[in-house]
């Protein structure tokens, strides 16, 4: 039985009331009896009951009880009729009845009929309680999902801040970048800057996984890039800085493991020597390799080396190559991969340096040439950096 044991039951005489009542005189029920309808209403409004049994005239009965099945969504309403037309029944449950007896009957049945409308009632209130709390709850959720939302927005533009001016030149030098995030915040990410208007620095790194937890990451990337050039730029280092990147890796790989972060990060760290033109490189993973056009000349740069962040002992190689006068070097990341034609990497990597070869090797030809503009709901983070000289 329902929590709530009112039951009502409105005949319109006192005898019809007892002969109801004695039906249920071995329940639980705590039964009220009425024998006007009107003030039957009455307490039905102020009491809620959880049965109503209704036993008037039909006509009676539908002028005072016709529609309030209807409008009273707690109690249940159980109609007795005489033997009537089906069509008259069926009136009563379009209106919400619980239930409709057929006189005679037998008290079992007048049992079982106030008990299935009371648990049929129940169930309705359960579960209209339990899509009130639902829509609270989703309520809730779109709250903390646009609070979210603010947040990850928010986190995009502190990011987006930190990155450097786009396009940049010095000297004969040219470069830029872009980087289309597959979430708010990327886990890709470019520095670049001169240092003793001699050396123009830059990194591309791409960080596992994606959003907030790969964003910090390059947070932390760019602080410890500018704080190794502070510090060369206060000592004078220019000794060291000829031998760049060499130890920069190195250096970034033993600060990701100390912070215990579980995360590693691919990344193609360069050092470019603007008065002898000489560019030094090294590679952490990171793939595809950096493409080089020059005099009609289109090939990946050598080069390979662990990740970062993953071994405590690693070292990493620095090659080095003379520049020509002219010449294009650009820098993509694997989330490029996610788009391109082809069904191998290296049909892919053909791709991106035929691309190249027909462009003018400027960050908007390489970007509309692979269809990075193009690119909706990317499942990876797409970066795209490029180096000119003479164009």
């Amino acid at each position: 039985m329902d929590s709530n044991d009112k039951l009502f039951i409105v005949t319109d005489s006192l005898e019809g009331c007892r002969a109801l009542k004695r039906y249920v005189v071995d329940t639980d029920w705590k039964v009220s009896t009425f024998d006007d309808a009107d003030q039957a209403i009455d307490s039905i409004k102020l009491e809620q009951p959880a049965v109503v049994v209704v036993d008037l005239p039909l006509d009676l009965m539908q002028e005072k009880f016709g529609l309030l099945p209807s409008l009273d969504l707690d109690t249940a309403y159980v109609a007795i009729l005489p033997e009537v037309d089906p069509r008259e029944v069926a009136k009563f449950f379009h209106n919400n009845a619980s239930d409709v007896l057929i006189k005679p009957f037998a008290d079992k049945r007048f049992r079982q009929a106030i008990e299935r409308a009371s648990n049929f009632k129940c169930l309705v209130r359960q579960n209209r309680k339990y899509r009130e709390q639902l829509e609270t709850t989703n309520r809730e959720l779109q709250d903390s999902l646009r609070i979210l939302e603010l947040d990850q927005m928010a986190g995009r533009q502190v990011q987006s801040s930190l990155l450097p001016s786009t396009p940049f030149k010095k000297n004969d030098y040219e470069i830029a970048h872009k980087i289309a995030p597959s979430l708010y915040l990327s886990g890709d990410f470019v520095g670049y800057n001169v240092i003793f208007e001699r050396y123009l620095v830059f990194y591309v790194a791409d960080v596992s996984g994606h959003g907030a937890s790969s964003a910090f990451l390059t947070v932390l990337l760019k602080f410890i890039f500018n704080r190794i050039l502070r510090r060369h730029t206060a000592q004078n280092d220019i000794n060291v800085m000829s031998k760049a990147p060499e130890g920069f890796i190195e250096h970034i790989n033993k600060q990701i493991i100390a912070l215990g972060l579980d995360k590693h990060l691919t990344i193609f760290a360069a050092c470019i020597d603007m008065e002898r033109n000489i560019l030094r490189y090294s590679v952490a993973a990171h793939m595809p390799m950096p493409v080089f056009v020059s005099d009609g000349d289109v090939r990946m740069l050598p080069g390979k080396g662990k990740p970062v962040g993953i071994f405590s002992d690693c070292s990493w190689d620095v090659e080095e190559i003379i520049l020509p006068e002219k010449f294009a070097m650009v820098t993509v990341s694997d989330g490029v991969l996610e788009f391109l034609p082809g069904d191998s990497l290296k049909e892919k990597e053909q791709y991106i340096s035929d691309t190249i070869a027909k462009s003018d090797a400027s960050i908007e030809e390489i970007c509309e040439g692979l269809g990075v503009d193009q690119v909706k709901d990317a499942p990876d983070d797409v970066t795209v950096l490029t180096l000119r000289r003479g164009f």
